[in-house]
């Protein structure tokens, strides 16, 4: 087969020279640099196997051969990805993008009425399925689909599939490819057709749309997220200059529909990465396999990991468990007294000559008194931490919601410091993230260059500095609106090009964000405060004994809360109790283990330096119902505060009974 490497040479040129930013165009000088070097790496028969951006970049030129010719895929068509995270996923965005038309892409894990949802609002042209158990549903909801290729099937199922949905038979429905025979046509095709691929990548214009990402339908019905290949660029360009990486190996783990994910993905390209592909189950030897440098994550992974850490000490010998307990405190306080000393500690608004004089001085003899526990701290709990993550991570970045403190803390002590971000789908993605070199906690750091930010109040006025207000980003970056929905495109979208995040944040002292939560997910008590809820749950769900909550209030006098408690420490107390421990329904409604998490809630959330006074939270329930995905949770895991409050307004209810 003749190489396709000359092509993306010619377009790196082309890229240089003109500065147009088009996915097919930066990819094409991504492969020029990199070429002989492993882009994408999968488990096979156990072992990790790469494979070049030379040929990253012939698979997905080959596949492209085949959608034009084959399923006559057209500039401006969409096309539906639904596929977990492998490296056929990347190859086929990336063949779709260089004939200009546009991903949709999906999980294979979305519920069926959610999936359903998506594509008969988008009506994708053709389908790309990783599972064919879901062809039943497609072909339901798209009777006028033009084809559906399966990336996953059993041998001679593709065949058999494909000659029943042949026009000929009459039935109407769509023909179905198996990705391995698509391969084979373009592989076949390519030496006449490496022209017309290569005109189909230039034709793509930085205007036109790349790819429409679903929301995860937090507060409602999915929206579909519209993004040009211009949005792109601003990201692929900031994100190398705050990690300063280069052909590092780097491993990914979330689904790659998620915005984060995609647009890490393809940071790691544009600087030589290897990306090693991984799942949950698979993680912890992966992780001590490849050892990466980089690896994207959600706040959850780190809660677990953090509470696995204190849930191991437990199982210590009582003696030894207070001793390392007492040495992971001291190890905290003198990272905080460290943190105050380097200028790391958030100020909302900076701190007088004295004040800070002083402020310096205890932490200078909080450091100096707790050093050396925190060095026996290290060698006893956290030297085992980094190990199990394989040894040399040095971002670990973190998206998706916002970390608790305590887990921040804990990480930034055991020296694995977060880099916790910020962003939105409709920013794709990162809209600040921490500087790795100045790590600010409690802060997802600073807005990336090339991005405006303001904070308004609720009449619209710019707000104060360290003063709450809505957020509001303007930049390359912001999308072209939502798919067939001008309405609500409008509501948040202005003709300025400022887009209204519906976030409530803050700017410290130094410019670094916080985001404070959803306005959608405050609650306004009877007496006029607002309580962020997401705050006060991530922080409830960082104790051990806590799995999940649910903070509720919402036109009543004080705040409630639904626990889930863990099952581990649950028992355990009942043990302690001399309660049976066969019927959990029995045990969560007994008055003595509800005393025992009625004490713990209070003491987390009366924390005077984290929580005002009307956030404490009076009244607890313990709750073992299960949260499923499409009714109390969305597909990455967030709440649906409102769809809960409905579901469940009669628990809520007697809560507030007498």
């Amino acid at each position: 087969m003749t190489n396709a490497a000359a092509s993306p040479a010619d377009e790196a040129s082309a890229t240089r020279t003109t500065g147009a930013a088009t996915l097919p165009r930066l990819f094409a000088d991504w492969v020029a640099r990199y070429a002989a070097e492993p882009a994408l790496s999968r488990r096979v028969d156990g072992v990790f196997t790469s494979f070049t951006y030379a040929e990253l970049d012939r698979r997905a030129s080959v596949l492209a051969v085949a959608l034009a010719r084959r399923l006559a895929v057209r500039r401006g068509e969409l096309v539906a990805l639904v596929s977990d995270n492998r490296p056929e996923w990347l190859v086929c965005s990336l063949a779709i993008h260089f004939l200009g038309a546009v991903d949709v892409p999906r999980a294979t894990d979305t519920p069926s009425d959610i999936l359903a949802a998506i594509l008969h609002h988008a009506e994708p042209a053709v389908v790309i399925l990783e599972d064919p158990a879901q062809l039943p549903l497609v072909r339901d909801v798209l009777p006028g689909l033009r084809a559906v290729v399966v990336i996953d099937a059993p041998d001679g199922l593709g065949h058999a599939l494909a000659m029943s949905a042949d026009s000929s038979t009459g039935d109407g429905a769509c023909p179905v490819y198996t990705l391995d025979e698509l391969m084979t046509l373009g592989d076949a095709a390519w030496p006449e057709a490496v022209g017309e691929i290569a005109r189909r990548r230039a034709e793509v214009s930085p205007d036109d749309l790349a790819t429409i990402i679903y929301t995860s339908g937090t507060t409602g019905a999915p929206k579909g997220v519209a993004l040009t290949h211009a949005n792109y660029e601003l990201n692929l360009l900031e994100l190398p200059k705050l990690l300063g990486i280069e052909r590092e190996p780097v491993l990914t783990l979330l689904q790659p529909w998620h915005a984060l994910e995609r647009q890490m993905q393809l940071m790691y390209l544009s600087k030589g990465c290897c990306v090693h592909y991984s799942d949950v189950l698979h993680l912890r030897g992966d992780l001590t396999t490849v050892r990466p440098v980089v690896m994207a994550t959600v706040p959850e992974l780190w809660v677990k990991l953090y509470k696995g850490v204190f849930l191991r000490i437990d199982g210590l010998k009582p003696a030894r468990r207070r001793l390392v307990r007492w040495l992971v405190a001291r190890s905290l306080a003198c990272a905080r007294a460290r943190r105050t000393l380097e200028g790391r500690e958030p100020e909302v608004r900076p701190h007088g000559r004295v004040r800070r004089a002083v402020g310096r001085a205890s932490a200078r003899a909080k450091v100096v008194t707790h050093a050396p526990f925190h060095a026996l701290a290290d060698r006893l709990v956290f030297r085992e931490v980094r190990a199990g993550l394989g040894g040399r991570l040095r971002f670990p970045c973190v998206g998706g919601g916002p970390l608790p403190d305590a887990v921040d803390e804990f990480f930034d002590a055991a020296g694995m410091p977060l880099l916790e971000g910020y962003g939105m789908t409709e920013a794709i993605v990162v809209i600040a993230m921490r500087d790795p070199h100045h790590r600010l906690l409690r802060t997802t750091g600073h807005v990336i260059r090339g991005m405006e930010h303001r904070l308004a109040d609720e009449h619209g006025r710019p707000c104060r500095p360290g003063d709450v207000g809505r957020l509001q980003v303007r930049g390359p970056n912001i999308m072209h609106g939502y798919y067939k929905d001008p309405e609500r495109t409008a509501e948040v979208l202005g003709e300025d090009g400022w887009f209204d995040t519906r976030d409530l944040a803050l700017v410290h002292a130094d410019g670094s964000l916080r985001v404070i939560g959803r306005l959608d997910d405050t609650l306004v008590l009877t007496n006029g405060e607002n309580v962020n809820a997401p705050y006060l749950e991530n922080e409830l769900c960082a104790s051990e004994w806590i799995d999940r909550a649910v903070v509720v209030g919402e036109g009543k006098p004080y705040l409630a809360a639904l626990v889930v408690p863990s099952l581990v420490h649950l028992e355990g107390l009942a043990r302690s109790l001399g309660l049976a421990t066969d019927n959990l329904a029995a045990l969560v409604t007994d008055e003595r283990v509800l005393k025992h998490y009625r004490a713990l809630v209070h003491a987390i959330s009366g924390d005077h330096r984290r929580f005002a006074p009307y956030e404490r939270v009076h009244r607890v329930g313990l709750w073992l119902e299960e949260f499923r995905i499409g009714r109390e949770l969305s597909q990455t895991l967030k709440l649906r505060r409102h769809e809960f409050v409905r579901l469940y307004s009669g628990e809520i209810d007697e809560l507030y009974s007498p």
